[in-house]
């Protein structure tokens, strides 16, 4: 072995030793495989107190802080895979600065292919080929949604808990292929909850309600921004029982069940948006995802 060599090796073990405890404790968790269409929660972990955290996966660029728990510090992040996102493996990084100087972790998440079964509904017939005058309705109605949608400005006040919007069965799952009046129409971008006309509806996290508006295909709708780029969404509401700005805790009473819109009946279509991106919001009640 050369000198040279030698040298090497001895200056990148000193580099461990001075670098390795600084940054002991420090890991990134995270699931090896997502579904497509699916949220998913990443966290970087640390046993000493750190500043904040970049989330980098895909074209997403997210930022959250850290909060002491338990004797460490956790910065957890929900993030999901698109519907139509390609399977195969997608780099997640999240860029930190903390007692070791600035930090790089680094996991692959595999977006794994999923199958979706087909759905065909009859509706009115001008909700499937509505007028220049709707037509322009609706335009103006998806501009206010994506600027609610694109503002990731506010802070993380999801925690631990997230409710179940109404105790009734799925009706219509995430991701249907759906067919209207026999035409094929985008799939099915939210989940569709079974429950009574009137029966109260309740927000799925503390959050701040940003939206509430009768929309044409939606109809009465209310949006609720829980920080961290997460806002969920309610539909075909009979009543809307709340205002922009109102604030809100897990389980609040935001509106009524009800059959406006684009419907076939009364239910609940319950939307969930992650920095932009549509996804099943099922794991978040179901215990599947457990922030905390």
């Amino acid at each position: 072995m050369t000198r040279l060599r030698l040298l090497v090796l001895a200056l990148a073990a000193l580099a461990a030793l001075w670098a390795g405890p600084a940054w002991a404790g420090v890991r990134l968790e995270c699931p090896g495989e997502v579904g497509q269409g699916l949220p998913f929660l990443a966290r970087v972990v640390a046993d000493e107190a750190i500043g904040a955290v970049r989330v980098q996966f895909g074209a997403v660029r997210a930022r959250c802080v850290p909060r002491e728990r338990n004797g460490r510090w956790e910065a957890p992040v929900l993030l999901g895979v698109g519907l139509d996102a390609a399977p195969g493996p997608v780099r997640l990084v999240a860029l930190l600065d903390g007692p070791g100087g600035p930090l790089a972790l680094e996991r692959e998440v595999r977006v794994a292919a999923r199958d979706f079964p087909e759905q065909r509904l009859k509706v009115a017939r001008e909700m499937v080929h509505p007028g220049p005058e709707a037509l322009a309705r609706h335009e103006l109605e998806r501009a206010e949604v994506r600027r609610v949608l694109a503002d990731t400005s506010r802070p993380r006040a999801w925690g631990r808990e997230f409710v179940r919007p109404v105790p009734g069965g799925v009706s219509s799952a995430f991701g249907l292929r759906r067919f209207f009046n026999g035409e094929p129409r985008a799939p099915h971008r939210g989940l569709d909850l079974r429950g009574p006309q009137g029966q109260p509806v309740r927000a799925l996290a503390p959050g701040t309600v940003v939206l509430a508006a009768e929309h044409y295909f939606a109809g009465r709708s209310v949006y609720v921004d829980h920080g961290q780029g997460l806002v969920s969404m309610y539909f075909h509401l009979s009543r809307i029982l709340v205002r922009p700005g109102d604030t809100l805790g897990a389980g609040d009473v935001l509106g009524e069940v009800g059959s406006t819109g684009r419907v076939t009946g009364p239910h609940l279509h319950f939307g969930l948006s992650v920095y932009g991106e549509l996804v099943d919001p099922t794991p978040l009640f179901t215990g599947t995802i457990r922030p905390e």
